[in-house]
């Protein structure tokens, strides 16, 4: 079920909730607006496959998306999430013919897309957009080079930890004191964002709840504050 309270389309202000089409003059998305369609997709279901020509771009309007990137040999060996409000894929803009990675819905979510050509042919036609859509993408290079250098520790564990403070910083929303990951999250899911075994984060996260820094519901990761001190201020 989605968690969103959106019960109608006003597909121009659903748009104007993304930060690179906020950048376009109104009359500008008004006359692209044509070119964006609606879609939902239930929990598990795949928006495309790596490998699949690079034929739309996503704008996440509800729920989670999850990438996953495989080895030659069909393992994952790559995960990561993108919340709402945030345009898909980033990667390969203007550039690769195909997508690197595989999306499947998280959750069950709502996003419009557009052909990517036609994307592109807007962005490149307004420098506000473009720039904040390079920018956008600088973010993400820069994100995820320092959760690449954070799972490169020895220790399996602090790789775990390292993977929970990546997720709360990325995914995490402020409920009262403590922060909550909304998006349902398995211990095979940190796992493979940390590159450590499903048993590590397990017996690390049991760990954490007894000393009350963590709990957890329907998959759902809330970080306490109050008991997690030291946990937050070693990553500050």
């Amino acid at each position: 079920m989605l968690h969103s309270t959106v019960t109608h389309l006003d597909v121009l202000s659903d748009l104007q909730q993304f930060p690179n089409l906020t950048a376009l003059p109104t009359k500008t998305l008004e006359k692209y607006l044509p070119y964006f369609y609606f879609r939902t997709y239930q929990k598990n279901q795949r928006l495309y496959m790596e490998g699949d020509p690079r034929d739309k771009i996503f704008f996440l309007l509800d729920g989670y998306v999850m990438y996953e990137n495989s080895n030659e040999e069909g393992s994952v060996h790559y995960l990561d999430f993108v919340k709402k409000n945030q345009m898909f894929p980033y990667a390969g803009l203007f550039n690769d013919p195909n997508y690197n990675n595989t999306a499947i819905a998280a959750t069950d979510i709502m996003v419009y897309f557009i052909q990517t050509p036609i994307l592109e042919e807007l962005l490149k036609s307004n420098a506000k957009a473009l720039i904040h859509t390079i920018s956008k993408l600088s973010a993400i290079l820069e994100l995820h080079e320092r959760r690449v250098q954070q799972i490169l520790v020895p220790n399996a564990q602090e790789r775990v930890l390292h993977a929970l403070h990546f997720l709360m910083e990325d995914l995490g929303v402020k409920d009262g004191a403590d922060i909550i990951i909304p998006c349902p999250l398995t211990a095979s899911n940190i796992a493979k964002i940390s590159g450590t075994t499903r048993e590590t984060v397990s017996l690390l996260m049991n760990q954490l709840k007894r000393e009350g820094i963590i709990s957890v519901k329907d998959k759902k990761i809330r970080f306490h504050r109050k008991h997690g001190d030291a946990f937050f201020a070693s990553f500050s």
